[in-house]
């Protein structure tokens, strides 16, 4: 009898080994000319590779300019876990990326299903249909309800008045501005989404949360997107843990006010009265609470912190540098006196804007934005770039490419102001994106950022709390943010 098993499991097992070591060798061979980079290894890709360099460069974005460098491509084709992905780099081909239809798809992974409470729904992460339609209700119904308009203004106004007054409650000891800054650009983003304020203690634990989130992940979605099954193993390390207490705090408020709405309860109008109205009656069968909730979601994440963090690197580079914050002032009190600033004066307040637009380049908040998910096979400076293959576009290394700029690595806002004394050079910027999934809240995000630094520079000099100057080296995760630091705002004469 064992012998007759022996000749029966023989073949099962040289089958079992045959089909093994196919999987192994399609694992690790890259197809036909797909860009340069790293060797691929099975299961793993080059991803110790990428966490090398990451690690050694200070972050993924860096490591993986490096790694370009090293295969003289501006087009790098990495594999991590499971996942084929290309890094684009050089402005061209960034650009394609933004403006081509071939790369408007998203990637259908473990960690964006995550992200969108457990479906690619929403507006950021969603594609085809559903994103075109529901972009396209988003943007039109916020505007109807005064999002980009005066009334938006207004409120940024109000947030400025807000951020004064607790300066100057608390003038009498050095102020951390992350928290203050994040909280009102918040507030401005979900009183026109839904009508109202979310209160403080729930949105100052919910920012700590969205805060961890970008440290604790890349963009290709770190441990969890190569090998979900991890999260079994490692809830805590992965990050599991953290994006799961994340998504519960958010559909908590989110549901919430959905069951106001409902009742009647939040007066005014609001982009969560359209949409529901639109549920109703229109009987659209993608209308429905799920795609609500994960709108606002988009919306709170996409707008929490990038915003914020432009004007804390505002701030932390006037309170290293007093020769431009006194030049800023200068100008500010010349032009507008006491006057309240409006986004009109951007125009007429030339170095103050000039500064604006290098702070956002020297500290590029998405220095690697995307995913992308091709939609068609694509060809890129002669590589082939697979349909569904992701797509991660390196902005950072457009800003700091020595043949746009001059002294790349120097911090010179005179570098956006030609020989008449206007901006200039605006076209080589991407803070927002371009194309169709530009981000649709710039508008907001730009008139926030100077109207709240103007306001700031105009009633208070910020200088070091201790003696000692922060660093200027950022911490760049999902986003780049600033090192926390404190300053002492001292009320102008």
């Amino acid at each position: 009898m064992p012998p007759v098993v022996s000749i029966v499991m023989f073949p099962l097992i040289a089958v079992l080994v045959i089909i093994i070591a196919g999987y192994v060798l399609l694992s690790v061979t890259k197809p036909k000319d797909f860009p340069p980079g790293p060797n691929w290894y099975p299961i793993f890709g080059c991803s110790t590779i990428v966490q090398k360099y990451t690690k050694l460069y200070g972050s993924q974005w860096k490591g993986l300019s490096q790694l370009a460098k090293e295969y003289s491509t501006q087009v790098l084709g990495i594999k991590l876990g499971l996942e084929p992905i290309v890094v684009v780099f050089g402005e061209n081909n960034i650009r394609r990326v933004f403006m081509e239809k071939e790369f408007e798809g998203r990637p259908n992974s473990f960690f964006i299903r995550l992200r969108c409470l457990g479906k690619r729904m929403g507006i950021t992460f969603a594609d085809g249909e559903l994103w075109r339609e529901h972009r396209q209700f988003t943007v039109k119904h916020l505007k109807n309800v005064g999002f980009g308009k005066t009334a938006m203004e207004a409120e940024i106004k109000k947030e400025l008045q807000s951020i004064l007054n607790y300066i100057n409650e608390h003038k009498s000891k050095p102020i951390n501005p992350k928290t203050i800054l994040a909280m009102s650009v918040m507030n401005i983003l979900w009183k026109f989404t839904a009508g109202e304020r979310i209160k403080e203690e729930r949105l100052n634990f919910l920012l700590d949360l969205l805060s961890a989130r970008s440290k604790a992940f890349s963009m290709a979605g770190g441990w969890l997107n190569q090998w979900p099954w991890v999260r079994f193993l490692l809830p805590e390390l992965s990050g599991f843990t953290l994006i799961k207490q994340m998504n519960q705090q958010i559909s908590d408020i989110i549901e919430e006010t959905i069951a106001k709405h409902k009742k009647k309860s939040i007066t005014g109008d609001d982009f969560m009265y359209s949409f529901l109205e639109e549920m109703n009656e229109k009987n659209n069968k993608s209308y429905t609470e799920e795609q609500l909730k994960i709108i606002c979601l988009d919306i709170l994440i996409a707008g929490s912190q990038t915003t914020s963090n432009v004007l804390e690197f505002a701030i932390l580079t006037v309170l290293r540098n007093k020769v431009i914050q006194d030049k800023i002032f200068d100008e500010i009190s010349n032009i507008l006196g006491n006057e309240t600033p409006s986004w009109a004066d951007s125009s007429r307040l030339v170095y103050t804007m000039a500064f604006l637009l290098e702070i956002q380049r020297y500290f590029t908040i998405v220095p690697l934005a995307g995913p992308r998910r091709l939609l068609e096979d694509v060809k890129m400076d002669g590589f082939l770039l697979p349909k569904d293959t992701t797509v991660l576009i390196a902005v950072g290394d457009v800003h700091f490419d020595p043949d746009i700029w001059d002294n790349p690595n120097k911090f010179i806002p005179e570098r956006f102001i030609d020989d008449q004394g206007n901006i200039k050079n605006t076209e080589h910027m991407y803070p927002f994106g371009i194309g169709r999934r530009r981000c649709p809240g710039d508008a907001l995000a730009k008139s926030f950022i100077f109207i709240v630094f103007v306001g700031l520079i105009q009633a208070y000099r910020v200088q070091c709390s201790n003696g000692v100057l922060p660093s200027e080296e950022p911490i760049i995760g999902l986003i780049s943010s600033a090192r926390p630091f404190t300053a002492e705002f001292v009320p102008r004469q």
